[in-house]
């Protein structure tokens, strides 16, 4: 099986956990996280998934689920019957 080694992270993994690293250490804790770095976090999902993203990114799985949802319109109950 072909495949990154669970040590081993995608450049913009790394780029954007340095990201997210600044700012946590520029504001205070609990504080809301900006939109730019939650479509940042939203788009390394769509590539290297959720868990991947949320532990590389110290997000909570289920609120990035929940953006990711969110703007990808999914998760929305529509009953057509």
């Amino acid at each position: 099986m072909g495949g990154r080694l669970q040590g081993e992270m995608s450049a913009g993994l790394v780029r954007a956990r340095e990201r997210f690293q600044a700012w946590r250490a520029q504001h205070p804790p609990r504080r809301r996280l900006p939109a730019s770095l939650w479509k940042l976090a939203i788009k390394l999902a769509g590539i290297h998934g959720l868990h991947r993203t949320a532990s590389v990114l110290k997000l909570d799985y289920y609120s990035l689920k929940k953006q990711v949802e969110q703007a990808t319109g999914e998760g929305t109950a529509s009953a057509a019957f």
